[in-house]
């Protein structure tokens, strides 16, 4: 497998952090550390080896700086679509490779503009 393939056992939304954190350069322990995770169950996540908890998923998201949105599934294209106009045509599919609007297996997900699932520091996450 080279650097930049997506393992086959990764989850559509870790395939869509691995792409985001690898487009901002960022390294799995800085996600890992910032999330308040372990770098090992990180790691397991994103390459699928194990499949995290959804608090593990939400200290993920906010780490790279995005916020869940849960919408339903048949206006999925239109959250997709808004995030993208708000946000100079990027979604976080987008920046997976995967297009923006149309896609209904991708969460939607957008910038944080502050508030979010916690203080920052971690606090309340363990380990998957």
């Amino acid at each position: 497998m080279n650097s930049t393939a997506v393992p086959r056992g990764a989850s559509e939304p870790f395939r869509q952090l691995r792409a985001l954190r690898r487009a901002r350069k960022l390294k799995q322990e800085d996600v890992a550390r910032k999330a308040g995770i372990s770098r090992e169950a990180y790691l397991r996540a994103e390459s699928g080896q194990a499949d995290p908890r959804m608090s593990t998923f939400l200290a993920a998201c906010e780490a790279l700086g995005l916020e869940v949105v849960l919408a339903p599934q048949h206006l999925a294209a239109d959250v997709n679509a808004f995030i993208a106009s708000r946000n100079g045509g990027v979604t976080a599919a987008s920046m997976a490779g995967q297009p923006a609007a149309g896609s209904t297996a991708a969460p939607a997900a957008a910038p944080a503009s502050g508030g979010g699932f916690g203080s920052g520091t971690g606090e309340g996450h363990k380990p998957v």
